[in-house]
């Protein structure tokens, strides 16, 4: 198994590392090209910038891991890869900090129906872009939940960097534990994603 240590930033004014980052680490550990049946979750939150990916060529080699944060698995040139994010100790303040404007994908975005489209390309990655369109529908959609709505899984048939013609279609609310969204491009369906309302 091989393990990697990895140093992240803040994303605007957060004190946690974004589910987006982690995805981006965790996916570009292995060429996109032939990448397909990726499934991201995240399991906590992660407060310091330094953390350890593990990257394993079966499901059983983490299983010694403690404390995982995020999991990650996806087959690339034919064979599964699974991979696992943990927290290193450390100061939660030593970490870099890097502008994000949501707000900048959130403009180009408009409701329709249960759902959600982008107007125009967005200048962020597959990832934000998808997680921010999501989150903004949902506080449309349920404006009366208490709570931060909170990215916890995705699931792609491939990988995607599709930042336009981009739309999510609402699916399911369980309870506001677990709510799913199909992820369109071009009309086409290309994997689910997945929210958790956090309570403050």
């Amino acid at each position: 198994m091989e393990v990697r240590e990895i140093e992240f930033q803040f994303k605007g004014a957060r004190n946690y590392i974004h589910g987006t980052d982690m995805f981006n680490a965790m996916v570009s550990s292995y060429p996109s090209a032939g990448m397909n049946n990726i499934r991201f979750t995240v399991h906590d939150f992660v407060y310091t910038p330094a953390c350890r990916l593990y990257l394993g060529n079966s499901k059983e080699a983490l299983n010694e891991v403690a404390d995982i944060r995020a999991r990650c698995q996806f087959r690339v040139d034919g064979q599964t890869r699974w991979l696992a994010l943990t927290q290193c100790a450390g100061d939660a303040t030593s970490g870099g900090r890097y502008d994000y404007d949501e707000e900048k994908i959130i403009s180009l975005c408009r409701m329709v129906g249960e759902g959600i489209a982008l107007a125009r390309q967005s200048l962020f990655s597959f990832i934000e872009t998808v997680v921010s369109m999501n989150k903004h529908m949902h506080q449309q959609l349920f404006p009366e939940a208490v709570g931060k709505w909170i990215f916890t899984s995705i699931d792609l048939a491939a990988s995607c960097d599709a930042r336009e013609n981009l739309a999510l279609q609402f699916k399911h609310n369980m309870n506001f534990r677990l709510t799913k969204s199909d992820i369109m491009v071009n009309g086409s369906k290309v994997g689910d994603i997945y929210f958790s309302l956090v309570k403050s």
